[in-house]
């Protein structure tokens, strides 16, 4: 079962890169993210829609990029539902 972990980020407070469709954050505005699933240790966030209608998406972490040392310089969510959805969010660790 997908979980609605926190954070509870609003699409707002996120900047909208339309040459890649991803959100991007900085991790330090959001806080820890969440568990997804209620079977598994996955972790996210569930991203809240701009327009009121629209709902929210639950989106787990699907990859990592780090450095030569090994720091984590960013990590990818995509959507948890496995729909293929033509967005993305970008988390960078500040």
């Amino acid at each position: 079962m997908i979980l609605h972990p926190s954070p509870h980020v609003h699409a707002t407070r996120a900047h909208w890169d339309s040459a890649t469709r991803h959100f991007l954050l900085d991790a330090s505005d959001i806080g820890p993210l969440g568990r997804v699933y209620d079977n598994a240790c996955d972790v996210g966030l569930t991203l809240v829609s701009q327009y009121g209608g629209r709902g929210q998406v639950v989106m787990v972490v699907n990859h990592e990029q780090r450095d030569g040392d090994g720091d984590l310089l960013y990590q990818d969510l995509v959507p948890a539902d496995g729909r293929s959805r033509d967005f993305g969010v970008r988390i960078y660790n500040d």
